[in-house]
């Protein structure tokens, strides 16, 4: 499993699956949550996420 976490640097996401939809547009309803700061995602395979600019941070998040 590959997990990621979606945040915008300085910004709270008033829709943070919208945000998701832009970084990974090859989502399928795969699992994910957001806390309002950042949306987390689980793939079962590696994903590119798309590149949106330096206050778009995404991060490959390990997993037990």
């Amino acid at each position: 499993m590959n997990t990621y976490r979606i945040t915008m640097v300085g910004a709270t996401l008033s829709d943070p699956y919208e945000l998701l939809a832009a970084v990974f547009p090859q989502r399928n309803g795969e699992p994910a949550t957001s806390d309002g700061v950042s949306v987390t995602v689980t793939f079962a395979s590696p994903q590119t996420p798309a590149d949106l600019g330096p206050l778009v941070k995404v991060e490959l998040i390990p997993n037990p």
